[in-house]
């Protein structure tokens, strides 16, 4: 890895995201953030008020070096960049 596969995780696990040789790509949902807002949704449907409709909770992708670039065209006409070594954060 990254060379001939790119491997990307889930829940962006510190503890398992940074052991990992080379250090793993990962999906941060914001579980704090999500925790937050099904709380307040729950307290206030206790309360007798409507939370009605669907609520999105951003995530982002935690590049690490379990990833590369490309070697053919990028779907959707975006410009593939070599993350840089370590941690880069992208809204998803």
């Amino acid at each position: 890895m990254p060379d001939d596969v790119a491997l990307v995780g889930f829940d962006n696990w510190d503890v398992m995201a940074l052991a990992c040789q080379p250090p793993l790509t990962s999906v941060d949902m914001g579980l704090e953030e999500l925790g937050r807002t099904a709380a307040d949704l729950l307290l206030a449907a206790i309360n007798g008020e409507a939370a009605p409709g669907r609520h999105i909770s951003p995530c982002r992708l935690v590049v690490r070096d379990s990833t590369a670039v490309p070697v053919g065209p990028v779907s959707g006409g975006g410009v593939p960049r070599r993350p840089t070594p370590g941690l880069t954060e992208r809204s998803v």
